[in-house]
């Protein structure tokens, strides 16, 4: 059973921000597995082990398309 009930497009999209004004590569990996746990199976993406600042960006936008949460600008 998934732990998901923190789960909510506007949520989704606020930790989307945290994520990108975030600077310590290290903390918005932290971040980015955090919130792709936090959303339901169906719309969690696959991440991998090796994890860069240019994945990141790509991985949120595939969060956003995939939650249907509104773009957060940068």
């Amino acid at each position: 059973m998934d732990n998901n009930s923190d789960y909510s497009p506007q949520l989704t999209s606020t930790r989307i921000a945290a994520i990108i004004e975030e600077n310590n590569i290290n903390e918005r990996i932290r971040m980015l597995h955090e919130l792709n746990n936090m959303l339901p199976t169906g719309k969690r993406i696959e991440l991998p082990s090796l994890i860069t600042n240019a994945y990141i960006r790509r991985a949120l936008d595939v969060i956003l398309e995939k939650a249907g949460t509104p773009a957060v600008s940068a």
